[in-house]
């Protein structure tokens, strides 16, 4: 930390005023300060401001241990083992609560435990405001806004590197993205959200200390999959990370299809569909992307299956369980999402075929709008026939009179059986 840090910054530099800031935040800091702590808004809520986005949650670090946090509201909650945090419970909104930490080499064995390879797996060191900076990850989220004073504390030169447009890792790049490889990931995704770019050194560490993402629990990275591509940055966080050879840690089987025309083409659909969604604030189901992702390989494992003799549908089944097994022992996620997985992909099946029987149970299936989203993807690439799609889109729209009518046009007249000619 630079001799003449911390720098205090009036926010009515960039037009700031606490009416900016999420109320509940605000009277998280008023109660705490009032009790006689320190409490400051701290991280990406002040950093997006800054850059006049709109940020929905802001987060509050304070010198109060959660537990005297929670003496303090009537609905909080202790969470976490890595990190343990207050969750302050408002009608609809939470404002989560960090204690000041210091670095973990002050750590003791009881507080803390550190992986072989330098990689913290807990860290509940506490420490002041000052050493609580210094430990944080990059130096645009190390501001702190006191609403008191209306004025932001820089301690890591943090206000530069936003006017530089860069992302900066405090301390030694190498070594904090061995203490937490998810930085990596991190690093990328704020990045590309905000058009910054990455400050050299530490660009330069995420080519070295990449490899370090296999150690992360599978957990983690689900929760990083969410938050590259189900908030509105999916088609250039997908390009970043390609750019920085990341994507290969998170989908390991998709990584040797990405050259192939098509198959890029559906991915970059999907993306964009999504960040729509997101920007129409509709929901958005995680097992959807996923589906997309993956979905290249498991064709090319059910066609192995076949050479070997099984047939399709046995095929497509064994492929379908050994590309998610794999993909399960990289990113953990839920399994009601593998499951929305395998049923989007397993009703391609259906959707081709068009049984007439089974036409009405397909339509009524829980997952039948992402599969039909799924197998509109396919049609725009030319993977299955533009009329085939236009047959799933029109029947939705009709009542059951029309369906029952598109259903016969299905059927095939049956071949009338030839008369005996009568013997003379």
């Amino acid at each position: 930390m630079k001799d003449h840090f911390p720098k205090i910054y009036p926010a009515t530099d960039w037009g700031l005023q606490p009416s900016h800031f999420h109320p509940h935040a605000l009277q998280v800091v008023k109660t705490l300060q009032d009790a006689g702590y320190q409490a400051f808004i701290v991280g990406g809520g002040v950093r997006d401001l800054l850059i006049g986005l709109h940020p929905k949650d802001f987060d509050v670090a304070t010198n109060a241990t959660p537990e005297q946090v929670k003496a303090l509201f009537n609905h909080c909650l202790i969470i976490g083992r890595r990190f343990r945090l207050a969750h302050v419970h408002f009608k609809r909104h939470i404002i989560e609560v960090a204690t000041f930490r210091r670095d973990h080499s002050h750590a003791s064995n009881e507080n803390e435990a550190s992986h072989k390879d330098g990689m913290i797996i807990r860290d509940n060191v506490f420490g002041s405001l000052e050493e609580d900076a210094i430990r944080r990850d990059f130096t645009v989220n190390a501001l702190y806004y006191n609403p008191s004073d209306n004025s932001i504390a820089d301690f890591t030169e943090g206000i530069f590197d936003i006017k530089n447009k860069q992302i900066k890792l405090i301390g030694e790049p190498e070594s904090r993205f061995k203490e937490d490889p998810v930085r990596i990931l991190r690093a990328i995704r704020i990045a590309s959200k905000l058009s910054f770019h990455l400050e050299p050194n530490t660009e330069q560490a995420i080519k070295k200390t990449l490899s370090a993402l296999d150690q992360v629990p599978g957990a983690r990275l689900f929760d990083e999959y969410t938050k590259l591509f189900l908030y509105g940055h999916a088609v250039t966080n997908f390009a970043s990370l390609n750019q920085h050879h990341a994507f290969i840690i998170l989908f390991p089987a998709t990584e040797a299809h990405l050259n192939e025309p098509k198959f890029n083409q559906l991915i970059n659909i999907a993306l964009n569909n999504t960040d729509q969604r997101y920007r129409e604030q509709k929901g958005i189901n995680p097992a959807f992307l996923l589906s997309v992702f993956l979905w290249k390989a498991v064709n090319q494992t059910k066609q192995q299956f076949i050479q070997e003799g099984e047939s399709i549908g046995i095929a497509f089944q064994h492929a379908m369980s050994q590309i998610l097994s794999a993909q399960l022992q990289r990113m953990a996620m839920p399994k009601r999402f593998s499951a929305n997985i395998r049923e989007i992909w397993f009703m391609q099946h259906a959707l081709e075929v068009r049984r007439p029987k089974l036409i009405e149970k397909t339509l009524a299936h829980p997952r039948f709008r992402a599969a039909y989203d799924f197998l509109h993807l396919r049609g725009q690439i030319e993977e299955v026939p533009k009329s085939l799609v236009d047959w799933w889109e029109k029947i939705q729209t009709l009542d059951q009179e029309g369906r029952v009518q598109m259903i016969k046009g299905l059927q095939k007249p049956k071949k009338k059986s030839k008369a005996h000619a009568p013997q003379s």
